[in-house]
């Protein structure tokens, strides 16, 4: 199991294959599209978990609030696509206009989206969570 994860891993950062077209960088995408959603998902979910765990705990919410809005659930994942879409349509224009763009420049771009969207989900886990841990520790009211 452990080798297949890490075989997964290596796979996503691998860059595509000459030659590169429009075509060949889209479907270098779009096949990383379904493990970009399941990492953004597992992670989201325990984001989520994290943060409704800190925010009912710091005492902030008032009777009958909800601590997330059940429509950011669902649009989420929508945004987040969205983005995703955007890395390749910087890709392919790129590699238009400058054909010796390094192959190595997709993964790079392709992880620093990964990078953006787990912190953009899990920020307000981050935010909250620490808010809570300095409650504990009596540092924050």
């Amino acid at each position: 199991m452990k080798q297949r994860i890490l075989h997964t891993i290596g796979w996503l950062f691998t860059a595509p294959q000459a030659p590169l077209t429009p075509r060949g960088i889209i479907v270098w995408w779009e096949r990383r599209r379904i493990p970009f959603n399941l990492i953004i998902g597992l992670v989201g979910a325990l984001a989520l978990f994290v943060f409704t765990a800190s925010i009912e705990g710091a005492g902030v919410l008032q009777p009958g609030e909800d601590a997330v809005e059940p429509a950011a659930i669902m649009v989420v994942p929508l945004l987040a696509n969205a983005a995703y879409t955007g890395g390749w349509l910087v890709d392919v224009p790129l590699r238009l206009v400058r054909p010796r763009t390094s192959p190595g420049f997709t993964p790079r771009l392709f992880r620093l989206g990964l990078l953006f969207s787990l912190f953009v989900v899990c920020f307000p886990a981050l935010f909250w969570g620490g808010c809570r841990l300095l409650q504990l520790l009596h540092l924050l009211r």
